[in-house]
Parts: C-alpha cells; sequence; structure tokens
C-alpha cells in the first residue's frame, strides 16, 4: 500500500527534527529572527512555548532558553498581569539584522577587490572571545592572531557592535585594496588560512543531503501541512544559518572549484519560498501578542531570498 504524499511529507518533516542539531537556545534565535522579527511582534511566552513544542522542546527547556537569552542581551521581556510577553532587545534587532543581510541574500554581492580590516589592541582581550565569535558572524576571517579581515567596506555594523562591547578606542579600523595585488595567488592563501573552506564545503554539502529530498516532494505536487511546513522552513533556516554565517561570501575568482556554496545558497531560496505561506499561516495560528493573534508579516519578509512570490497569509 502506498503511502500518501501528504503522510510522507510529515514523515520527511520529523526525519529532519532528527537529523539536524538542534540546541534550545540557537533554535529559539532561529525562530525569532525568521518568524517573530517578520512580524514585528511582542509574543506571549506562552504561546511562544506551544510553537517550540512542534521541535520537541518542553516547557521548562524554552522558560529556561528565553531566560538565558535575556540575560545574553538577545531578549528583552515585560510583564502584563501574570502573562510574560518578550521581544527582540536593541542588541538582538542589531544582530539579527546583520544576520538577516547574509542568510536571505539572493546571492552574493558584487565586489570591488577592497577589505575591511581590524586590528584588536590589548584592552580588548576581555571580551576578545565573545567578539571574534560575533565577528566571524558577520563574515570576518583571522588571517592572524588579532587581525580579522572582510571581502568589503560597509562599516556601520562594525561600529555598532564594537560600541556594544565598549572597545571602539582599541580596535583599529581601515580598509585596504585588493586590486594592487599583482595576482591572486597570495589572497587565495590568505583565504586559505583565514577561513576554513573544507568544512564550510562539507556542511553545505550535508545541507543539501538533508533538504534537498523535501523540495523534490514539494516540487513533485505536494502541499504540506502547516504545521510540517513551519518546522521545515525553521530546520531550513536553522541549519542554513549555521553554515552561511561563517561564509564570508568571497568572490568566485578566490573560491574553491565545485563550491557548494551556491547550490545550497539556490535550493534554500527555492524551499523557503514553497513553504514560507503555509509555515506563516502556521505561526500566526500559535503565536500571541499583547492585542491578541499574530499580526501578517512585515512587507520586508517578502523581499527575502529574492522576492517571496504566491499567496500571502490573511489574502
Amino acid at each position: 500500500m502506498s503511502v500518501p504524499p501528504f503522510t510522507e511529507f510529515t514523515r520527511l518533516a520529523d526525519s529532519l527534527l532528527q537529523a539536524v542539531p538542534l540546541r534550545a537556545p540557537s533554535l529559539i534565535v532561529t525562530v525569532w529572527g525568521d518568524t517573530i522579527a517578520a512580524h514585528g511582534a511582542t509574543v506571549w511566552l506562552g504561546s511562544l512555548i506551544r510553537l517550540m513544542a512542534d521541535f520537541g522542546l518542553n516547557e521548562r527547556v524554552v522558560r529556561t532558553s528565553v531566560f538565558r537569552l535575556q540575560k545574553d542581551a538577545w531578549l528583552q521581556g515585560h510583564q502584563v498581569g501574570r502573562r510574560s510577553f518578550y521581544r527582540l532587545s536593541t542588541t538582538g534587532q542589531r544582530r539579527t539584522h546583520a544576520a538577516d543581510l547574509t542568510i536571505y541574500a539572493d546571492g552574493p554581492t558584487p565586489w570591488d577587490g577592497r577589505w575591511l580590516i581590524l586590528v584588536l589592541g590589548a584592552e580588548t582581550s576581555s571580551v576578545r572571545e565573545k567578539l571574534r565569535r560575533d565577528l566571524v558572524f558577520m563574515g570576518f576571517g583571522t588571517p592572524s592572531p588579532g587581525v580579522f579581515a572582510r571581502p568589503d567596506t560597509d562599516w556601520p555594523d562594525v561600529r555598532d557592535l564594537l560600541e556594544d562591547y565598549g572597545v571602539s578606542d582599541d580596535v583599529v579600523v581601515f580598509h585596504a585594496d585588493g586590486t594592487l595585488m599583482p595576482s591572486l595567488g597570495p589572497l587565495r592563501r590568505m583565504v586559505g588560512e583565514a577561513w576554513d573552506h573544507a568544512a564550510l564545503d562539507a556542511d553545505y554539502t550535508g545541507f543539501i543531503e538533508h533538504f534537498q529530498p523535501v523540495l523534490d516532494l514539494l516540487e513533485a505536487g505536494v502541499r504540506p501541512a502547516p504545521r510540517d511546513a513551519f518546522v521545515v522552513r525553521t530546520l531550513l533556516i536553522h541549519e542554513f544559518r549555521r553554515v552561511t554565517l561563517r561564509d564570508p561570501l568571497l568572490p568566485d575568482s578566490l573560491m574553491p572549484r565545485d563550491w557548494s556554496g551556491l547550490g545550497a545558497r539556490r535550493l534554500s531560496g527555492a524551499l523557503y519560498r514553497a513553504v514560507h505561506a503555509q509555515a506563516t499561516r502556521h505561526a500566526m495560528a500559535v503565536l500571541e501578542t499583547e492585542a491578541g493573534g499574530l499580526p501578517p508579516p512585515l512587507p520586508s519578509y517578502y523581499d527575502r531570498f529574492g522576492g517571496l512570490d504566491g499567496d500571502r497569509p490573511g489574502d
């Protein structure tokens, strides 16, 4: 007896829950960045607990994770009667916006050969590991200890980060023009040392192996249930976020041959477009705000991956 396509998609979504490594605080950050922030909402903790049950997280784990995220300056909460409501903090908004620029990009941005270089001073030692982590998430590599490089000259997001850590006066920031090099050989060697492209390539390949079967099923005409679409969309972004935020998105001329990152980004965009409307319906049916239900996504949500066509919840 054949398995109905609807049931097959549910099984595939549940298998992803077993295959994709999940840490509760990190998964909640993904849900906040991908879903809640897209609606511009402050949500009731009780409704978040219900939503996270789709991933096997119980109430205690969600409460503990939200408390930790508040301590880590991701979230900000307040009470209304006996109910707790949470939203992204100012720092959480900055982190989420910076990540969104990479995660939902339609492809690598054009590059003019210039670099943004940071040289950390001795006074940054007390926050250096946390600062290093945030810089890596912003696409920086480390060609040598205490030196960070990124292939663009965008400065405001870095300036805000340094101000948040209180180290603006102990970091030297300048631009470098790689076009002055007589050949790309030295740059390729630096890139190979500053970023672990072999590990990135392996992670992108694993990502494709996990999610390509889901897209194949959708392209065969299967329409998933809202809960399954939400699980797939969240796991898709959770895993893609984990890999792509470590990817500096360097130009093709500096990348290894047969680079899997481009294929992973195309897959992400296609799968996201296929499930986003149903996934949004599920979130709007479960999450609650002080005013009632979750409002529709903000217009900027539909710019993700070069544009989300198709039906919109509430249309």
